[in-house]
């Protein structure tokens, strides 16, 4: 096991894991980087709602890799039924996208780690906040409580907008990727059976 103190939103928390040290600290870097957007991209947001909106930033983009992920295994198997074992020139384009498939699910796994690793995060801040609020009067507690649930309510208002943004975007995005797979999709056929046609 190897253990790494990491910064992440400027506080510091050690990190344990069979991952090496390097490894450790690119996934705290990139978690800090997205968290960074996020919380620059609205100050009001509390630590915990920052840290849950980069959670869900980041896991929009694990399921967008898992979603090509898919569309990349249903695309392959569809090549290998269609594509007879003596055309030696499509076995390599076959074998091509395997590999690409490959490198997507090594992908999505960095992701899962970063999900994991951002999910201690969570739960380390929520656990620091459980003791600053019970060593706080029991009168601050309750105006804290009414500034609370208003902050919530505000950002619960936020949050739904940037989802809606987000959500607007990765459609966007994934009818885009679509329409790509779709037309190499149509270029590949066209050339198995112009490939055929020659035989």
């Amino acid at each position: 096991m190897n253990k790494v103190m990491v910064k992440i939103n400027g506080a510091e928390y050690p990190m344990v894991g069979d991952k090496s040290e390097q490894h450790m600290i690119a996934v705290a870097s990139y978690v800090d980087k997205e968290m960074s957007k996020v919380i620059s991209a609205n100050p009001k947001l509390s630590t915990v709602v920052s840290a849950i909106v980069t959670a869900v930033n980041i896991t929009d983009i694990l399921f967008e890799c898992s979603e090509s992920n898919d569309e990349l295994a249903k695309e392959n198997e569809e090549l290998k039924k269609k594509v007879g074992s003596s055309d030696e020139e499509l076995k390599l384009e076959i074998r091509k996208l395997h590999l690409e498939l490959q490198g997507k699910e090594k992908e999505h796994a960095k992701y899962e780690a970063k999900i994991e690793e951002l999910n201690k995060v969570i739960e380390s801040q929520k656990q620091e906040i459980d003791i600053l609020s019970n060593k706080t009067e029991s009168s601050k507690e309750e105006v804290e409580s009414y500034k609370t649930q208003i902050e919530e309510l505000k950002t619960s208002i936020d949050e739904s907008n940037e989802r809606a943004k987000i959500a607007e975007s990765l459609a966007s995005e994934f009818q885009n990727k679509a329409y790509k797979v779709q037309l190499e999709k149509t270029e590949l056929e066209n050339e198995v059976k112009f490939m055929r046609a020659k035989r």
